[in-house]
């Protein structure tokens, strides 16, 4: 395993391995092993756990530039030291680092207040391997110059080129927070109270709905809708008076109960080590429907039109991937055990399939950055 310590150090590495065509595996804690195409064995193993240092930061600007290999968790803590963050609380964040959960482009129930990562990076460095340090965007929110390209990165599983640092938009601490829950024994109702959030003037910063699987997790019952608000306190007492059906969660209780949420993930797989996680894409009317083509647990992002279901093995899946084509949503096996990677699709969706133009553009933009299919090798969803 190399570890460089400098960006410099790392696109060397990249340089040499590209110059004697051998094969390249790039990590950074490994916590997202699951994720995406199984991990091939590689002739150079590299990881960025020592790109761990704060760049810049900018307080008073709301930016920041950071290393990739620096964990998730030890960024959050020195800014939530100042009263800020960043605004996003992805899965894996105790054992991720930052660079990993840009290049999964991983997100939380925050996702509905704050966007992905694609909202709040500002600019990156990348490794190519020409052996190029390559910067995209800047410090300046904004400052849209060389965005897309940093875009591309996002979500590329380390496919395209090794992320160095990425820059950040950084968000306050919210002022104050209070949670609300709603639960019916039917989905129905908890969807109608979701529609009814989503037209009034509230913006809460998580609208999440839990299957019984799920809430029972939580010492819940029935389906359950979770709304995170956040503001003043004459902005928490609207909340309350806007949703005076619903139970108020103490605030003893509260960070306790989204951080569980923000690792149900985790902790499923932990409980589950053949367990498979799907994640569904679907207009927001129609998660109703992606809740009845399934009795296994789901969690929901229902500001978001993100479903998750969590099987106990993958005989589950065929059933759901059938009538997710029927209905043509988009389907990503979003975790898995090796063995199932490997042997099935892992992507279903008319946008991205491969036939489609999108796929297509897909390849080229891989070739363009890695011609010889060096780097992460089949780690990108579609085996590229």
């Amino acid at each position: 395993m190399i570890s460089p310590s400098s960006p410099e150090d790392l696109a060397q590495a990249l340089k040499d391995g590209a110059a004697s065509r051998k094969s390249i595996s790039i990590s950074g804690n490994n916590s997202k092993r699951l994720m995406a195409g199984p991990i091939l064995p590689a002739e150079i193993n590299i990881s960025t756990q020592n790109l761990r240092r704060i760049l810049h930061y900018e307080r008073d600007d709301l930016t920041l530039s950071v290393e990739a290999g620096m964990p998730f968790s030890d960024l959050q803590a020195a800014l939530r030291r100042e009263g800020q963050m960043i605004a996003l609380d992805p899965p894996f964040a105790a054992s991720g680092t930052i660079g990993g959960v840009v290049a999964a482009n991983l997100s939380g129930p925050m996702r509905r207040g704050f966007g992905t990562a694609r909202d709040l990076c500002i600019g990156m460095t990348f490794a190519t391997l020409e052996g190029d340090l390559v910067k995209t965007g800047g410090m300046v929110v904004k400052n849209v110059a060389g965005l897309d390209m940093g875009k591309l990165m996002i979500g590329s599983f380390g496919t395209l080129a090794v992320l160095t640092s990425i820059n950040f938009r950084v968000h306050p601490l919210p002022q104050k927070t209070q949670t609300f829950l709603f639960s019916s024994q039917e989905p129905g109702p908890v969807f109608t109270k979701r529609d009814e959030l989503l037209r009034s003037v509230l913006k809460p910063l998580a609208i999440d709905i839990l299957t019984p699987a799920v809430a029972a997790r939580f010492s819940q019952r029935g389906f359950v809708l979770a709304v995170r608000g956040e503001g003043s306190r004459s902005v928490l007492a609207r909340y309350s008076r806007e949703l005076s059906d619903f139970e108020t969660l103490p605030h003893g209780d509260e960070e306790t109960f989204w951080a569980k949420i923000q690792e149900f993930t985790p902790e499923f797989l932990k409980r589950q080590p053949n367990g498979v996680v799907l994640r569904i894409s679907s207009p927001l009317s129609e998660m109703p429907q992606v809740l009845r083509c399934t009795s296994d647990a789901c969690l929901a992002r229902a500001g978001s039109g993100i479903t998750y279901v969590y099987l106990a093995s993958a005989h589950a899946i065929a059933p759901i991937w059938n009538a997710a084509r029927q209905k043509k949503w988009s389907v990503t096996v979003d975790l898995a055990p090796d063995e199932v990677r490997g042997s099935r699709d892992l992507w279903l969706s008319d946008l991205c399939g491969p036939d489609s133009n999108t796929f297509a553009m897909m390849r080229r933009v891989k070739s363009m950055f890695d011609p010889v299919g060096l780097l992460n090798r089949s780690r990108l969803y579609g085996r590229i």
